[in-house]
């Protein structure tokens, strides 16, 4: 009976302690107490834990407390050669994953513009007579894919390029000029206007290309760098595991008047370096 009443008890604490971050009481022996944090925000998996220090907001969180600023006590460190030589193989494989998703999705809005193309074309071949006539079908559209694609962005930066001059006068120039060309399309005839939209089009993929590698190496240099950072502190998140003080809380003193307010952001040269 004692030892009945001894498992109701423990299972009635252990439904008390909810993880901060998901909210649920699943898996209670990855629940633990990493901080100064009480009542309702002293546990957390220890998984939630990882990922959100993972996310390093405000290039602070894989070390510290976002709550009560409490920087983490590692409790065991892993060093063994073989576990770090298969997370970053890991880190790598994420890390190629992650750009093959990214062509995959240039492909994929690529080949919808050639269907596209196709559908537009099916009457009269217009785009077909712009080819060689040995050139196969698919390749003609799938071409007609790329300069579109090529077009958009030509588009794009020239948009860009209207509202960052608007104020100077230059780029509202360019606008005008543009403008006057699509006006006398409309006012010739219709072979005139094809000649004259593929012409647009043309010199719009040719702007294209320059807006697309200065995207290419802006913004997506920015957006890999901050998510290989990302990556790669998920994996040091579970190579530096976090002291669990559930059953101690008395040991969070000596560490209370030693641990320092952290005040300047993760960077990546404590990425790269190793986070103790």
């Amino acid at each position: 009976m004692a030892a009945i009443n001894e498992c109701d008890l423990q299972s009635a604490h252990n439904e008390l302690k909810l993880c901060r971050i998901c909210l649920d009481n699943d898996n209670a022996s990855d629940i633990i107490s990493p901080c100064l944090c009480s009542g309702g925000s002293a546990y957390v998996h220890r998984k939630c834990l990882n990922d959100w220090r993972s996310e390093n907001a405000n290039g602070r969180a894989f070390k510290f407390c976002d709550i009560c600023q409490f920087e983490y006590v590692n409790e065991t460190v892993v060093n063994d050669s073989e576990a770090d030589r298969k997370r970053l193989l890991k880190y790598h494989l994420l890390v190629i994953r992650d750009l093959t998703l990214t062509v995959l999705l240039v492909q994929l809005v690529i080949i919808g513009l050639a269907y596209l193309s196709k559908i537009a074309d099916r009457n009269r071949d217009n785009i077909k007579h712009l080819f060689p006539e040995w050139m196969n079908t698919f390749v003609i559209y799938y071409l007609s894919g790329i300069i579109l694609f090529l077009a958009l962005l030509g588009i794009f930066g020239l948009i860009v390029l209207c509202y960052g001059w608007g104020h100077g006068g230059g780029g509202r120039h360019n606008c005008d000029f543009i403008s006057n060309i699509c006006y006398r399309s409309n006012s010739g005839s219709k072979g005139g206007m094809f000649v004259i939209v593929v012409a647009i089009v043309l010199i719009c993929a040719f702007i294209g290309i320059f807006v697309g590698i200065i995207l290419s190496v802006a913004i997506l240099k920015q957006s890999m760098k901050r998510h290989t950072n990302k990556l790669w502190l998920r994996q040091e998140a579970e190579k530096y595991i976090v002291k669990d003080f559930q059953e101690r809380r008395n040991e969070l003193d000596k560490y209370k008047n030693n641990n320092h307010i952290f005040t300047k952001p993760l960077t990546d040269s404590d990425t790269d370096n190793g986070i103790a």
